[in-house]
């Protein structure tokens, strides 16, 4: 199975949450997870491979307006929105998860994937115009997010040994932050409906700006699922498949899902962290060891996606395909 087939506008609009949530219908099957799903319980502690992060140096009031400046742009009118639209590249733009093709349970959200970092790889064709304070909020939110990405890698390094410069040099002058606002309107039925299946992020980290009014990230362990808080001003961190390989093993890729709420929409943003596309992705040579053996090959990042949706559309993880 490749990557989604381009859709064109029309198709779109289709196809947008949003726009099936307005019309008060029954939800159809393709949303639904007919056997429901585990029940989530209070997270008891915070591990490794996840990370709530308070003391970042961003105010928690431009925090808070960031997600209401995110939640205007998708009260937009449609028409508005789809200028946004991108319908040959599913990691720019505005759209729906509904896109993936196959036969798989849909996810229940809607999202505005934007390359925040850096400015010259953006594409602003992709920006919206509206709201009026969009861009700038944004432009700021991305020299903050690659000021404190660079000091979790070096963090990272410290924690493990290394020298804290090594995580930054195998993510090249390049490697990106890729911004998703995910907007998952309210749902009559979020005992059988997802906002998120469960999956691990294809980034080495993702840091998360949660919708302080509304809760919905949950994050699995030991085949238990945990309900991950909502502190105001915090910053959620996970790591992703390719910080686990770079890692070998030591930092767990976090496996979470989203669920949906009744009552309330909600909205967020993930910033995906990602090495240059024409690195090559493996385990550090010096994590590797006699007592840690290499646990992953190595790939590139085309590679990944590939598997990645190869992989997602029947509920595997990517990891397990490039397992040594």
């Amino acid at each position: 199975m490749g990557e989604p087939a381009p859709l064109t506008k029309q198709e779109l609009a289709s196809k947008l949450v949003q726009e099936i949530a307005k019309n008060g219908e029954d939800i159809p099957s393709k949303f639904r997870h007919e056997n429901g799903f585990p029940e989530a319980i209070d997270v008891p502690d915070i591990w490794k491979n996840s990370l709530l992060v308070i003391n970042h140096g961003i105010e928690t009031s431009f925090l808070e307006e960031l997600i209401q400046v995110g939640k205007q742009f998708f009260a937009l009118p449609l028409d508005e929105k789809l200028k946004c639209s991108a319908g040959d590249d599913i990691f720019q733009g505005y759209g729906t998860d509904s896109v993936y093709s196959g036969v798989q349970t849909i996810n229940w959200n809607d999202r505005l994937f934007l390359t925040l970092y850096p400015r010259h790889l953006r594409n602003l064709q992709f920006y919206p115009n509206k709201p009026d304070k969009f861009s700038g909020m944004i432009e700021e939110y991305s020299e903050k997010l690659a000021t404190m990405t660079e000091a979790t890698y070096k963090a990272m390094a410290r924690s493990l040994g290394l020298g804290e410069d090594c995580f930054l040099k195998q993510q090249g002058k390049n490697a990106s932050i890729t911004g998703r606002f995910g907007y998952y309107p309210r749902c009559p039925c979020p005992q059988s409906v997802l906002g998120i299946k469960p999956h691990s992020d294809g980034t080495c980290m993702t840091i998360l700006l949660p919708d302080n009014e509304v809760d919905g990230l949950q994050v699995q362990k030991d085949e238990v699922w945990y309900k991950v808080p909502v502190i105001p001003g915090a910053l959620f961190i996970n790591f992703g498949d390719l910080g686990e390989v770079m890692t070998n093993g030591l930092f767990k890729s976090a496996i979470h899902r989203v669920v949906t709420n009744l009552d309330k929409d909600r909205l967020s943003l993930a910033a995906f962290c990602t090495p240059e596309d024409r690195y090559e992705i493996g385990p550090l040579s010096e994590l590797i060891t006699d007592d840690q053996p290499q646990m992953y090959k190595k790939f590139d990042i085309h590679e990944y996606r590939r598997v990645f949706f190869e992989t997602y559309a029947q509920g595997l993880r990517p990891l397990d395909v490039l397992r040594l």
